[in-house]
């Protein structure tokens, strides 16, 4: 017997001492309780918690209470102490110290109803512990105490291990410490654990993560079939090859809509492409391979494969339907219209100048050709006729006006036939790359943000010119396969001038600076601002995002207006060159239209010709039967709506919007709208679930693709290509379940 008062912790029970009570816990671990609740409920249960100065929310709602045993030859439980169990599915813990921290983060799994199908119980996210309501000095005082030597541990292994210092702050490490609290308090003090106890061995979590896996795939695959059966799916593929092994990898993203109108991106795979040549034949057996996992293989037909212009992919899926990636297609505009795609063809010809002769000889049977080529000395510059031909040019910026646009193609106009002004433009670009590559060949970044420390550190406070750039810049290289890095490494140079202007005068290299002209930078500048909001919005990959490809465009194309009014020169003539190569090379497609129409924030379609329109209305027409009566696809039809209070919206897309009420709300996600109004649109919905599983880009695949260069790096480029694959798409599985 305990004492004439003794209490089961937090003083929230009180055990009187005529009653007979168990006054040890060394015969009972949470494991046990839980399985005599389970097994032995007769003599096992759970009962409330009846104090009435409780305070926690578990013990309110009554979810917890505490596990009892019944008296021998008696009716009556009582309690065991140092234990709290759920009222519904008995998970038991211990309950020591008043805290209830572990107990207000249980999550009941007959909560949960066993006829859901959602894949929302598929990703359905880990929720992290709440914080202890109340907690006494003495605790506070010897937690802190741990979190310091925790500190000193993280830092002696970080420091060893080479591993950055935000691994600290992953939410994996931190799910491996709250596992290693949760061990601890269910063996309690008494039980000596070390690390072996609970860690497996390398060779064991890989063939976990093989497993783990293998079930994910079976899980998700019902998921996809339910999608392709009565929404959609959209499957972006892609190539890539790793850095230092140089194996190349097929990849797939797919992207589909729960029934429920949630949007999932998941990177199905990224599998070893064995086959020598990358043909479109070989390219959909391995993809028809890889899709039979998830038993795709008989619904490609009903699948819209998003992907660039690349002839093997065009080949190979050839017969299907296939949407061509919009931020590869602006990009392709944007290298057309500063003929850096001329400039890469030089690169790759080694800067040598070459002149073809061909010789024919005709016979009576045949005519043969001969061609003979000679290369230029290597003494040549090959950027002399590039850059220093403006003597062979008459023109000048008076012939880029206005009145000429009915007369020249300004798309079609070659390099040679550049105005004076255009060509300084390209001069521009071509000195801003070669003093970005100068100063990352001898190492100037550091240089350029001590300089920058310096400058600020002795400069008065209120100086504003200094103050609206960034403390520590660098200067960004530009890629023609990277989209818009150009505008990087413009306002990478602009922001960084004056720290750059004096260490080059200190290493006599002022000339580098000297030739670009920072009027021209900061034209370029304003020119690719509007070319990279696009990019930034059409990028998505968790929300849907085919809706903004048409708004896009046209703000495109007005902005681009603007400049050519506003701007001289040679960026007048750019401009009027991107206008052109905008309207040539980029098509509007039905399922662009159709997105966009489908969105109640756009669904005027402001920017679309007569005859879009009408193809659009007839093909939503066509997803309604003719029996139907309650559902008419006029545009006024959502005006009649009553919507929801207005949300705070993104800038750049509620200027994109159509003219709407102050009442009406904005929905950056559109799959909200279609989801509260599926009883008075039920066919449009169903047809919004499939239009919107399509996405306007496949950036998806590509992210996919860079996660899959932080997994091969050169530590760890010994890992096998199936293991890749499983950890990418195990990855995409945990995003998911963030979303």
């Amino acid at each position: 017997m305990a004492s004439s008062n003794s209490s089961i912790s937090h003083s929230s029970i009180q055990i009187s001492s005529t009653k007979p009570t168990i006054n040890s816990t060394s015969n009972y671990t949470s494991e046990s309780i839980k399985l005599l609740l389970v097994n032995d409920n007769t003599n096992y249960k759970v009962i409330p918690n009846e104090s009435k100065r409780i305070s926690a929310v578990c013990w309110k709602r009554n979810e917890m209470g505490f596990p009892a045993k019944k008296l021998h030859g008696k009716e009556e439980f009582i309690a065991i102490p140092g234990f709290a169990s759920c009222f519904k599915c008995l998970e038991t813990y211990r309950y020591v110290n008043s805290s209830t921290t572990h107990i207000n983060s249980h999550k009941c799994s007959k909560l949960l109803s066993s006829t859901q199908t959602s894949l929302d119980q598929h990703f359905l996210s880990k929720s992290s512990p709440r914080q202890t309501d109340q907690r006494t000095a003495p605790v506070t005082k010897a937690i802190a105490k741990r979190k310091e030597e925790m500190k000193k541990v993280c830092a002696r292994w970080i420091a060893h291990s080479m591993r950055s210092f935000q691994i600290v702050q992953d939410f994996g490490f931190k799910a491996v410490i709250d596992e290693c609290l949760k061990i601890g308090r269910e063996f309690g003090p008494d039980t000596i654990l070390s690390s072996d106890d609970v860690i497996s061995c390398d060779r064991t979590i890989k063939n976990e993560i093989q497993r783990l896996a293998k079930e994910e795939r079976s899980l998700l695959k019902d998921c996809l079939l339910e999608a392709v059966k009565h929404g959609g799916v959209c499957i972006s593929p892609g190539i890539w090859s790793d850095k230092y092994r140089k194996i190349c990898y097929l990849g797939a993203t797919a992207h589909f809509v729960e029934k429920d109108g949630k949007y999932y991106s998941v990177d199905l795979f990224c599998t070893e492409f064995k086959a020598r040549k990358k043909s479109g034949e070989n390219i959909m057996k391995l993809l028809r391979k890889e899709l039979l996992v998830f038993g795709l293989e008989d619904y490609l037909s009903d699948i819209i494969f998003v992907t660039d212009r690349g002839s093997n992919f065009i080949k190979g899926l050839d017969g299907f339907t296939v949407l061509f990636c919009t931020a590869h297609r602006l990009n392709n505009i944007l290298k057309h219209t500063f003929y850096q795609n001329l400039l890469k063809e030089k690169k790759n010809d080694k800067n040598k100048t070459r002149t073809v002769i061909e010789r024919i000889e005709k016979t009576p049977n045949k005519t043969t050709k001969y061609r003979t080529t000679i290369e230029a000395s290597p003494e040549i510059d090959s950027q002399m006729e590039l850059l220093n031909g403006e003597n062979d040019y008459e023109t000048d910026d008076s012939e880029i006006s206005d009145d000429d646009d009915g007369i020249i193609d300004y798309s079609s106009t070659t390099i040679y036939d550049l105005p004076t002004s255009a060509r300084e433009i390209l001069d521009t670009i071509h000195y801003c790359k070669a003093l970005v590559k100068y100063t990352k060949k001898v190492n100037l970044d550091r240089y350029i943000q001590v300089e920058q420390e310096d400058e600020y550190g002795s400069t008065a406070v209120d100086d504003s010119h200094k103050k609206q750039f960034s403390k520590f810049t660098t200067l960004h290289q530009s890629s023609v396969v990277r989209w818009l890095s150009l505008h990087e490494l413009l306002s990478s140079i602009e922001k960084a001038y004056h720290p750059l202007k004096s260490i080059l005068y200190e290493k006599q290299e002022s000339s580098r600076l000297e030739k670009i002209n920072m009027n021209i930078v900061s034209q370029l500048i304003k020119f690719l601002e509007p070319w990279k909001y696009v990019m930034n919005e059409i990028q998505l990959s968790n929300s849907p995002s085919l809706f903004l490809t048409l708004p896009c465009i046209g703000y495109l194309k007005q902005e681009i207006i603007k400049i050519e009014r506003t701007m001289r020169g040679g960026m007048k003539f750019f401009a009027k060159r991107a206008s052109q190569l905008l309207e040539s090379m980029f098509k509007i497609e039905n399922l662009h239209v159709m997105g966009t129409f489908l969105h109640p924030n756009y669904k005027q379609l402001r920017h679309a010709t007569q005859m879009q329109i009408i193809e659009c209305h007839s093909s939503c027409r066509m997803a309604i039967p003719p029996s139907s009566t309650t559902t008419n696809i006029s545009s006024n039809d959502c005006n009649d709506i009553n919507e929801p209070l207005r949300k705070k919206p993104k800038l750049f897309l509620e200027s994109l919007m159509d003219d709407i009420a102050p009442d009406n709300e904005i929905y950056t996600n559109p799959l909200i709208f279609w989801q509260q109004h599926q009883p008075m649109f039920p066919y449009l919905s169903k047809l919004a679930r499939k239009i919107f599983a399509v996405p306007c880009s496949s950036a998806a695949v590509e992210r996919e693709f860079s996660a899959a260069g932080q997994v091969a790096t050169q530590r760890r480029s010994g890992l096998e290509p199936s293991t890749i694959n499983d950890i990418l798409f195990l990855r995409s599985i945990e995003n998911n379940k963030r979303h």
